[in-house]
């Protein structure tokens, strides 16, 4: 990724420094404003709906007593606590100098906290705006 931020839309790939699994943010309903025709996002977007389960969380903070078992990314099948994210505020380094329905539209270099992460946090890998 490019040290230059650039604008986060729906589906754009993220991760957490204590979860196993990529994922890709969700907007479930758009706030109307669009860059390379795809909905873009801002700061609020960190709730359910738009942030999912990172696969396994390995925070030692996580004390849930379950197991799951995944197919890892690399084929091969992994245990561990499961990962529910609970967000601790709303997305980091938004971009003030561009509203997105009021709110400071998110960007590459923004970063969420989790509760359980240990101030360890949730940031991107792709900015969305050229996958398919």
């Amino acid at each position: 990724m490019s040290d230059q931020p650039a604008y986060v839309v729906r589906g754009a790939t993220m991760y957490c420094h204590f979860g196993t699994h990529r994922r890709r943010i969700n907007l479930p309903e758009s706030h109307g404003t669009y860059v390379n025709e795809k909905p873009m996002m801002n700061v609020d977007d960190c709730k359910p709906d738009n942030i999912p389960y990172f696969g396994i969380c390995i925070s030692p903070n996580n004390t849930s007593s379950e197991v799951i078992y995944l197919i890892a990314e690399d084929g091969t099948t992994i245990s561990g606590k499961p990962c529910l994210p609970v967000p601790f505020g709303n997305w980091r380094n938004g971009k003030e100098g561009t509203l997105v329905e009021g709110k400071a539209a998110l960007t590459t270099q923004s970063t969420l906290v989790c509760s359980l992460s240990c101030e360890k946090e949730i940031a991107f890998l792709k900015d969305g705006q050229h996958d398919e």
